[in-house]
């Protein structure tokens, strides 16, 4: 809230991280992850590519100074997700599987669903992407309520998104845009590569 105003920000509303980690097994990730964690101090933390091989966080959390957490396992040499939040807001799991974590954020007074966040980690192999956007279609049949869908897609809506790599082809991208359009999604943009 800028401007010096005091008002409480509205009921659901949080600060939210998402990163791909490119696994947390060395202690120096841990630490870069812990420091944005207290700089940036988000009620929701939604990682990709974990690469841990177990769905407990419980570690995790804890040096994270976070309350609650929940994972998918990694298979083979990638992947894993994590959804950690804190101890001041209410969670629900959907659902949740080597693509996504889907969960409802609960308000804390009334106890009804306010509104849905999914953290998204699309197939990182070209001929399986196909995976993503159906994963990505049938969960946006799931739930009325608004919807914040945010990871790492491992594609890109638009050629200049991309940095270094393999030129993609507008067939490619074609998936990924008409996913988003299908599911009646908005690109909000990204910050950093």
């Amino acid at each position: 809230i800028g401007g010096g105003c005091e008002r409480q920000p509205p009921p659901g509303a949080m600060k939210i991280l998402c990163l791909n980690c490119r696994g947390l097994g060395r202690p120096e990730a841990v630490q870069e992850l812990r420091s944005l964690v207290q700089l940036h101090r988000p009620s929701l933390v939604f990682l990709s590519e974990t690469c841990f091989f177990f769905d407990t966080v419980d570690v995790l959390v804890g040096d994270l100074g976070l309350a609650f957490g929940l994972g998918v396992g990694s298979y083979g040499r990638g992947g894993g997700l994590a959804l950690l939040w804190s101890r001041d807001d209410d969670i629900k799991l959907e659902s949740c599987d080597k693509l996504h974590i889907d969960a409802t954020v609960i308000d804390p007074g009334t106890q009804s669903p306010l509104w849905r966040f999914t953290g998204f980690y699309g197939e990182s192999r070209r001929e399986l992407r196909h995976r993503s956007w159906e994963c990505l279609k049938h969960l946006s049949t799931t739930s009325e309520l608004p919807w914040l869908c945010a990871g790492d897609f491992n594609e890109v809506l638009e050629a200049h998104e991309q940095y270094g790599g393999q030129t993609r082809s507008e067939r490619q991208m074609d998936g990924f845009r008409d996913d988003v359009q299908v599911c009646g999604l908005m690109d909000l943009g990204f910050i950093g590569l």
